[in-house]
């Protein structure tokens, strides 16, 4: 059973905002981020939900579905860069999300898509505090239906 366009919609929005966050924090204020426990916290979080929706994704579409590890990569190249502890901590929580989410679910059902809505809806949640916290201004929402 294929994930909702729906699904992917949300993660793919909450994703592309925090893909955001380096950058954006970084050009404004001309330097390197400085980044403090809480982002450390979230980013991580963030990893681990992507690891658990991509756990999911390869479940109900098969292994060749690479679609939430190629964004995870995204995530690490604008994130973490350099080999160091943030992007090591970053890879160990998608891959504990991605064997989470194998453990938990061993069928593409509707509690696995089920899962895969919760996972879509925290996700956004860690990008709009990450947000938040480290963009002025910003305030995000999930994208319209």
């Amino acid at each position: 059973m294929p994930m909702t366009a729906r699904i992917v919609s949300r993660i793919a929005h909450a994703l592309a905002a925090a893909s955001m966050l380096a950058g954006s924090v970084s050009s404004a204020h001309g330097q390197s981020m400085i980044r403090d426990q809480d982002y450390m916290r979230d980013v991580i979080a963030l990893a681990d939900t992507l690891g658990r929706a991509h756990g999911i994704r390869v479940l109900c579409n098969g292994n060749a579905d690479q679609y939430w590890r190629r964004h995870m990569v995204r995530l690490l190249d604008m994130e973490a860069p350099n080999p160091g502890g943030l992007r090591q901590s970053m890879i160990e929580g998608f891959n504990a999300g991605f064997s989470y989410a194998g453990r938990i679910h061993r069928q593409c059902n509707s509690a696995a898509t089920g899962a895969d809505q919760e996972y879509a809806a925290t996700g956004e949640a860690i990008t709009n505090r990450l947000a938040t916290a480290n963009i002025p201004g910003a305030r995000l929402g999930a994208p319209s239906p």
